[in-house]
């Protein structure tokens, strides 16, 4: 079943141990004008336009106002208004300290914005649950995903959702290839920004990109995990199937961490397989005499087409304590 066929129901290679793969959270900073906070409809009013109604949302950090840090999260089924995300992208947000108050900690759900705190951290998982700390109706949220009761297997189809930002020349690329990018425009709007170059322009994309399970059982190293105290404990417990996508990226998945992996059950309902964690490093792209290719905006050209997955039968016990806790 195609993405836009999915869609509408909401709205390989083996790689041997160990596999050397990116945290795919997205650093950075963006400025706004701090009189925006007066006069920004979006800011005031607390809502975005071109929010999906699908159970998944773009996770940001905030200082003084910016983007500080982005990735991805999901609505946790049966967890009234809890979410998974990636313990590394809640890490990033404050050099690693995960004790969040105040309102640096923004959701980006189905056209709405809400504050956010961290409600429970595994010590080996990466995953993290999080609470809508903003006051909400549960039935304003979207209905989130059933939890998968059996496993992955190879050659199983999924769909890799999240939310991250794409260049206008990268969505214009798709575009001409028949997949145009689906655009929440965040930046635009809650954040005012305003793009002079347009090889700078970006904006946070949905993503429901098509993938095959190709790898399970598979050891992977996530960024500095050798040079933490718990790096080894965490490489020898945790497991992930890897995914590799059925179109190439073109440039890293980062911002997607935290997002999660879709399958279709036998009766045609999505379920939820496992929190997108990370991927195999893209890989430049040169021409035959080996000179390095470049987009007409200078940037490499790559290949970005394998995700590392946590399986969710590996975080049971945060699910059962988002169901309860509340």
């Amino acid at each position: 079943m195609g993405s836009k066929k999915f869609l509408s129901l909401v709205v390989g290679c083996w790689l041997p141990c160990p596999v050397l793969c990116f945290a795919l959270v997205l650093g950075l900073i963006v400025g706004c004008d701090p009189s925006d906070e007066e006069t920004n409809i979006y800011r005031k009013g607390r809502y975005f336009p071109g929010g999906i109604n699908v159970p998944v949302a773009s996770l940001i950090s905030e200082w003084a106002g910016k983007v500080r840090v982005m990735g991805s999260a999901w609505l946790i089924d049966g967890g009234n208004g809890a979410l998974f995300s990636a313990k590394h992208v809640t890490d990033a947000f404050m050099g690693n300290i995960v004790e969040l108050g105040g309102s640096e900690c923004k959701v980006f759900l189905s056209g709405k914005i809400y504050d956010c705190t961290i409600a429970r951290v595994p010590p080996l998982r990466d995953a993290v649950v999080l609470n809508i700390s903003s006051p909400f109706k549960l039935s304003e949220l979207p209905k989130p995903y059933k939890i998968a009761e059996t496993k992955v297997k190879l050659g199983d189809q999924v769909f890799i959702q999240g939310l991250h930002l794409h260049s206008l020349e990268i969505r214009e690329l798709n575009k001409k290839e028949g997949f145009g990018d689906f655009v929440v425009p965040i930046f635009k709007t809650f954040y005012g920004r305003r793009f002079g170059n347009k090889c700078n322009e970006r904006e946070e994309v949905f993503h429901n990109i098509e993938a095959k399970v190709t790898a399970l059982d598979v050891r992977i190293k996530i960024d500095d995990q050798e040079n933490d105290p718990m790096g080894g404990l965490k490489y020898k417990t945790n497991r992930y199937f890897m995914v590799k996508t059925l179109r190439n990226h073109k440039f890293s998945f980062a911002g997607l961490s935290g997002g999660v992996a879709v399958r279709l059950s036998k009766n045609g309902e999505p379920e939820a397989v496992g929190i997108i964690t990370g991927e195999k490093p893209v890989e430049l792209e040169y021409d035959k005499n080996r000179n390095l290719k470049n987009s007409p905006c200078g940037q490499p050209i790559m290949t970005a087409d394998t995700i590392a997955v946590t399986p969710i039968e590996s975080v049971s016990e945060l699910i059962d304590y988002a169901r309860y806790s509340r």
